[in-house]
């Protein structure tokens, strides 16, 4: 049987682009935003430092944002949402907490969405852990698939002393960024797997 060259083109050129997928390729980028309030700076540092540890993984789209910035949108379009608030009197900062509140509920819409937490506090013991799982607890009632960090020190995600001794050096210590570049990196490789 006699082919014409066009026909072999179109042959290879259709097993190529139905192949595209399997290869990774045409698949859409998993989005990970990172929405924070900072008024000292701190909690800032620390969305650096999950934006830093989530852009290391290839193929994923970070975005990250202050929480007055961050639209319905935004937080509808991501594929996993990464929360930083400062500890106030051991609660997440009034502000963190509008801004979930006004996060769609109707038809739960962030439902299996992945979601992580980051704080700062002034001391030890003075609300850090209280205040993650605050915040994991809203994303669980949002039908969310919440996410610790990558070591058992980040259990409930990342968090920093920042105002008590030994960590009254003016900027968030190396070993609490550590612990927030592993919580980007851990949720960014799972919005990856699971966009697969």
């Amino acid at each position: 049987m006699n082919t014409s060259p066009w026909m072999h083109r179109f042959v290879l050129l259709s097993f190529l682009f139905l192949s595209l997928p399997f290869l990774g390729y045409g698949q859409e980028q998993p989005t990970v935003l990172i929405a924070y309030y900072s008024q000292s700076g701190n909690t800032k540092t620390m969305a650096l430092a999950v934006e830093e540890g989530a852009k290391s993984v290839a193929g994923v789209r970070v975005l990250m944002l202050p929480i007055n910035h961050v639209s319905t949108k935004e937080v509808l379009e991501a594929d996993a949402i990464v929360v930083g608030s400062p500890v106030y009197n051991a609660n997440v900062a009034p502000e963190v907490q509008r801004f979930i509140n006004s996060w769609p509920f109707e038809g739960r819409p962030l439902k299996n969405k992945l979601g992580a937490a980051f704080v700062t506090g002034g001391g030890i013991s003075i609300g850090e852990e209280i205040v993650q799982l605050n915040l994991l607890h809203s994303m669980l009632i949002q039908g969310m698939l919440v996410m610790g960090g990558e070591e058992t020190e980040a259990a409930f995600g990342a968090s920093a002393i920042t105002g008590e001794a030994p960590f009254q050096t003016g900027k968030v210590e190396e070993q609490f960024l550590v612990k927030a570049r592993g919580l980007g990196k851990r949720v960014a490789e799972m919005a990856m797997f699971l966009k697969k």
